[in-house]
């Protein structure tokens, strides 16, 4: 994979996955095509407006971090919301295309190098709604809505119902400079062969998009003192404890985002934790304890507090949740369920 490349040529002969302790699709469609706040408007907006510039230049998608696994194989630390809302596009398009003519030798080389060559699939997402994404998105084999468990899910079925509503109306000309405006377009990437440097460069790098939020800053934070303060011999346990602690944190967020502010309740967990009420600023007052001597033991302690508050809310508002109304509630019963600081 090369620092400076082409989206096509990133992909090309190699596999990419999104770990599973990493946040699924958050990335959103609005109701309105003007929806300035919602992504996925946006994505295809910007190249709707590249196409309209006629300028000469290749598009650009930004940079991309990857941990490398294995040969080819690569885990993304930073761009997963863009490279996922990259790959439902162009299935979006492909499909589109395929309904106007046959693919060139060309365009099926290229559906090979970014979707799936033959039973490889060419990018994965978290595991809970891969198998989704496989079947709606790049095989096309599900056709309804029934089942999707996840919010994560649901983000990822409107954003390729989005496409193929939007791509429906759109003649053969245009669809071939779209291709071909995504598939030329550059990029940039930087491959690290350490997790912890990987993690490093992710507290410290911007990407366009959702910013991250406190818990994603602290879950980083969290594993690049471990590789820096903890044992030696321990360090590949106590970064599998705290990914498998995200993991489940993201995978009930996923069941509940549409309502609940994830830094809320990060604070909430801080307050029970440490019995007190005036707990505000959770990044600063975790920080401070990062500082300190024990930090890994608070580590291991406050990841499995948090897991246990978005696990509780998460079955306190199973099939519960109908509007912001009864999320408030719920909410409010989940925080008095907790014994109150002294």
């Amino acid at each position: 994979m090369e620092a400076s490349s082409t989206i096509s040529g990133m992909m090309r002969g190699n596999r990419i996955f999104v770990p599973d302790y990493q946040r699924a699709f958050s990335w959103e469609t609005g109701k309105k095509d003007n929806d300035s706040k919602k992504q996925v408007n946006t994505f295809l907006a910007d190249l709707e407006d590249y196409l309209k510039s006629e300028v000469e230049t290749p598009y650009y998608f930004g940079h991309f971090l990857y941990e490398q696994k294995d040969e080819n194989v690569y885990a993304i630390i930073d761009g997963q919301q863009r490279l996922t809302t990259i790959i439902i596009f162009l299935c979006a398009l492909f499909n589109r295309l395929k309904k106007l003519r046959e693919l060139s030798e060309d365009e099926c080389d290229l559906y090979e190098d970014m979707i799936k060559r033959r039973s490889t699939y060419k990018f994965s997402t978290v595991h809970y709604d891969n198998q989704l994404f496989r079947d709606y998105v790049i095989d096309t084999i599900k056709k309804d809505h029934y089942g999707i468990e996840t919010s994560s899910g649901k983000r990822i079925v409107a954003a390729y119902d989005y496409f193929v509503e939007k791509l429906s109306s759109m003649e053969l000309d245009k669809i071939e400079a779209l291709l071909n405006a995504v598939t030329s377009s550059s990029c940039t990437t930087h491959i690290v062969k350490s997790e912890a440097e990987a993690i490093q460069m992710f507290i410290f790098q911007n990407n366009r998009g959702k910013r991250p939020s406190h818990l994603e800053v602290i879950k980083a934070q969290f594993m690049h003192n471990i590789h820096i303060y903890g044992d030696a011999i321990e360090i590949d346990v106590l970064i599998e404890q705290v990914k498998a602690r995200f993991e489940n944190i993201y995978r009930h967020i996923s069941d509940i985002e549409d309502f609940v502010d994830e830094d809320a309740v990060l604070t909430h967990t801080l307050r029970v934790y440490f019995n007190s009420l005036w707990e505000s600023n959770a990044t600063e007052r975790i920080n401070s304890e990062l500082g300190q001597p024990s930090c890994i033991d608070f580590i291991l302690n406050f990841t499995l507090a948090l897991e246990r508050s978005f696990n509780n809310l998460s079955r306190l508002c199973n099939g519960e949740i109908k509007n912001r109304k009864d999320f408030d509630r719920i909410f409010e019963l989940f925080c008095a369920s907790h014994e109150s600081p002294q």
